[in-house]
């Protein structure tokens, strides 16, 4: 017994026996990787964020404006400003408000603490393209105010020419019975004999 307990014993130790490390056949990179997701950016962010928008439809939509409206009450970062700013100048959108939105984008080109963010050349391509439809929709509005009045001046002019037309015909009329009448009193005197 006594033998074979130190045969144990020996096979222990030498079980235990210091390991090379310059001979061992274990690989140099862990036999694991490590998953990590890549770190997004808060462009990338917005940039799905509005993919996210495109397939959404009305009631999503508007349950998706509240979202967003009460997430940037609670934090005015710069990345729930930018998601704001988006769904206020979503077209077609029941909610649409270009002047809130460009108002939300003011910080992004005025304050100096915003020029290093990621979030500032879209802010600032957004901001010029809601200015360029502002100036479109003014501009649309103008020649529609132009062109009814145009269009109440052609009313007025056809009314005066109607007026005129009417004016003309009654004065036609008048001279007509006044030609009339003389040419009654030129044949009366005619038709009285002449005294001799």
């Amino acid at each position: 017994m006594w033998r074979m307990g130190s045969v144990v014993l020996v096979a222990i130790i030498a079980g235990c026996a210091p390991v090379d490390s310059r001979t061992t056949t274990r690989p140099e990179t862990p036999w694991y990787r490590s998953v990590t997701e890549p770190a997004h950016s808060d462009a990338d962010r917005i940039m799905q964020f509005y993919d996210r928008l495109t397939a959404m439809k009305g009631g999503e939509l508007t349950h998706e404006f509240e979202t967003v409206r009460e997430a940037f009450e609670n934090d005015k970062s710069q990345l729930n400003r930018m998601k704001l700013a988006l769904l206020l100048s979503y077209p077609g959108s029941s909610f649409r408000d270009d002047n809130a939105a460009i108002a939300m984008l003011g910080p992004f080109i005025k304050e100096k603490p915003q020029e290093g963010s990621s979030l500032r050349p879209l802010a600032m391509w957004l901001n010029s393209e809601l200015l360029e439809v502002r100036r479109a929709e003014e501009a649309s509005q103008q020649h529609v105010s132009k062109l009814k009045d145009e269009q109440r001046r052609a009313e007025a002019l056809q009314l005066k020419i109607e007026t005129s037309q009417q004016k003309a015909e009654a004065l036609k009329q008048k001279l007509d019975a006044i030609l009339e009448m003389e040419m009654k009193m030129i044949e009366r005197e005619q038709s009285i004999p002449k005294k001799k």
